[in-house]
C-alpha cells in the first residue's frame, strides 16, 4: 500500500513534464475552450434566473415604485420603496447566482470527466503508446465505446458518491460525535471514485469489464487513492483546477500503471 501510494503520486507529479516533453501541452487548451463556453452558458443562465426571480419577488412583495414622482409623505414612501427594491435586487442577485455557482461546484468534478471523456480516452492511450511503443490503431467503434464507458463510469461514480454523501450526512446528524469520521470517510470515497475514473481508461484499453476493472482498482487501491487525492486537491483551485486536474490525473494514471508494471503489479485479466 505505501509503495502504491508513492507510485500513484509520482505518476501524477511526473505528468506535467511528460506532456511538455512529448508535445502534448496543447491538450490543456481544450478544457480552456470547453469551460469558456460552459462559463458563458452559466453566466447566461444565472442572468435569466436572476431576472425571473426578481420579477417574482417584485410581484410577491408588491413594492413596485410608481413611474410618476410624488411629494410629501407619498414621495418619502416611494423613495423608501425604491431603496427596498434595490435591496431586493441585490439579495436576489447574490442568492440566485451563489446558489447556481454552488450547484456548479458540486457537479463540476464529474461534469469535467463526462465532457472531457473523448480527450481523456485518447490521452491515456497516447501516453501508453509513448511509454511502450505499442500502437493502438484507431478504431472509431472502439473509441466510441471507450468514450461511452468513460461517461458511464463518471455517471455511476457520481451517483454512488451522491448516495453515500446523503447517507453519511444523515448519520452524522443522528450521531453528531461521529461527524469528523464521516467527513474523512467522504473525502476518501471522493478520492477513490476520482482515481478509479482515471485508471479505468487503462483498464478498459486492456479490455477489462466493469467488474474486472473494479477488482484491478481494489488490488491497486494505493495508486488509485493517490491519483484521486491529487485530482481533488487541484480541483479546489478556482478555474485552474478544471483545466489541469483531469489532464494530469489521466496522464498520471497511465504513467503510474506503467511504472508499476515492473513491480509485481497484478496481471490484468
Amino acid at each position: 500500500m505505501p509503495r502504491q501510494l508513492l507510485i500513484g503520486a509520482k505518476g501524477f507529479l511526473r505528468a506535467p513534464l511528460f506532456l511538455i516533453r512529448n508535445g502534448l501541452w496543447w491538450t490543456f487548451l481544450i478544457p480552456v475552450l470547453l469551460w469558456s463556453v460552459l462559463a458563458s452558458g452559466m453566466l447566461w443562465l444565472s442572468l435569466e434566473a436572476v431576472d425571473a426571480v426578481r420579477q417574482l419577488a417584485a410581484e410577491q412583495l408588491g413594492i413596485t415604485v410608481p413611474a410618476t414622482g410624488a411629494e410629501g409623505w407619498q414621495g418619502l414612501w416611494d423613495a423608501a420603496k425604491a431603496v427596498l427594491n434595490g435591496a431586493r435586487d441585490v439579495l436576489v442577485l447574490v442568492v440566485v447566482q451563489l446558489g447556481l455557482w454552488l450547484l456548479f461546484v458540486l457537479v463540476s468534478k464529474y461534469l469535467v470527466l463526462i465532457v472531457l471523456s473523448p480527450l481523456l480516452a485518447w490521452l491515456s492511450e497516447r501516453t501508453e503508446e509513448i511509454l511502450t511503443g505499442r500502437r493502438f490503431p484507431f478504431d472509431p467503434a472502439q473509441f466510441a465505446r471507450d468514450v461511452l464507458r468513460g461517461v458511464g463510469i463518471a455517471l455511476r461514480n457520481g451517483l454512488l458518491e451522491l448516495g453515500i454523501n446523503v447517507l453519511a450526512w444523515v448519520l452524522s446528524i443522528l450521531l453528531l460525535p461521529t461527524a469528523p469520521f464521516w467527513a474523512l470517510f467522504l473525502w476518501v470515497i471522493s478520492c477513490w471514485f476520482y482515481g478509479f475514473s482515471m485508471f479505468d481508461y487503462v483498464f478498459e484499453r486492456h479490455r477489462l469489464g466493469i467488474r474486472a476493472s473494479a477488482r484491478a482498482a481494489r488490488e491497486n487501491r494505493g495508486m488509485v487513492l493517490a491519483n484521486g487525492a491529487l485530482f481533488w486537491l487541484l480541483m479546489l483551485i478556482p478555474f485552474v483546477g478544471v483545466v489541469v486536474a483531469p489532464i494530469l490525473a489521466c496522464t498520471g494514471a497511465a504513467l503510474a500503471w506503467h511504472e508499476a508494471s515492473g513491480k509485481n503489479r497484478p496481471a490484468l485479466h
